[in-house]
């Protein structure tokens, strides 16, 4: 729950022009030092979902 409160505000500060990569490292951040399990696997949703942001496909 706690990572889907931060992909919100991940959504909203990226709708805000915010820049991709800084966006996808304070997330990782933040929901790493809660929860680092979200992070463990490269292939995991989260991961994929980040480096799409990344490379712009959102």
């Amino acid at each position: 729950m706690y990572a889907l409160i931060e992909f919100r505000t991940l959504e909203i500060d990226h709708g805000n022009d915010g820049d991709p990569e800084d966006l996808s490292e304070r997330f990782k951040q933040v929901v790493g030092a809660f929860d680092p399990t979200p992070f463990a696997d490269e292939e995991s949703q989260w991961n994929l979902s980040l480096e799409e942001l990344e490379h712009g496909m959102w």
